[in-house]
């Protein structure tokens, strides 16, 4: 008996060594050899004959999802971009308009202190008010200036530079505008 044990070597190594390791690594060779020659893409079967399996299935078809999301996910981060890009220019549209707020803020207020102490005085307040107009849009300070009687529209533009004149002036009402340069040119 002690010679029976000695002498057969197991039926399990005998399988292993003779057939379980060459069959593997000949299977793994020609798997290589058949994708370095682009001749089978054994990855792809492998997914196909995965998926059949039902429990596994569910696994195959989690990576697709997961690959099906990588575009919507480049969509979104695109909107998220756009979206960035509007709100900076609405940001930037909300500082200059708080500009022109301001400045028509003063020039309401310099109109008011006109109108209660009547015509305006002096020359350097005269001034200064036509710098304003002229620091402002040309649209906003003719749409200011289209409340104001014509003598003070006089007053103001004989102060400003021709240029900030003719853009005021090119904004306001053709009639109105027509009136002002006749008086301009007396």
């Amino acid at each position: 008996m002690a010679k029976n044990k000695n002498d057969n070597p197991h039926w399990f190594q005998k399988l292993l060594f003779l057939i379980v390791i060459p069959g593997t690594l000949i299977i793994v060779l020609v798997g290589v050899v058949l994708t370095i020659f682009g001749v089978v893409n054994p990855i792809d079967q492998i997914k196909s004959t995965v998926s059949s399996i039902p429990v596994v299935s569910d696994w195959v078809h989690e990576d697709e999802k997961e690959e099906e999301s990588e575009p919507r996910l480049a969509e979104k981060d695109e909107q998220i971009a756009h979206l960035e890009y509007e709100l900076q220019q609405a940001e930037s549209t909300i500082e200059d308009l708080q500009i022109e707020l301001a400045q028509y803020e003063e020039l309401e207020a310099l109109s008011n202190e006109n109108q209660d102490a009547g015509d305006i005085d002096t020359q350097e307040e005269l001034s200064r008010i036509a710098n304003v107009y002229e620091n402002m849009n040309p649209r906003r300070a003719a749409e200011i200036m289209g409340e104001l009687p014509n003598e003070e529209i006089l007053m103001h533009m004989s102060e400003m530079n021709d240029d900030s004149r003719s853009d005021i002036l090119q904004n306001m009402d053709p009639n109105r505008a027509a009136e002002i340069t006749t008086l301009l040119a007396n």
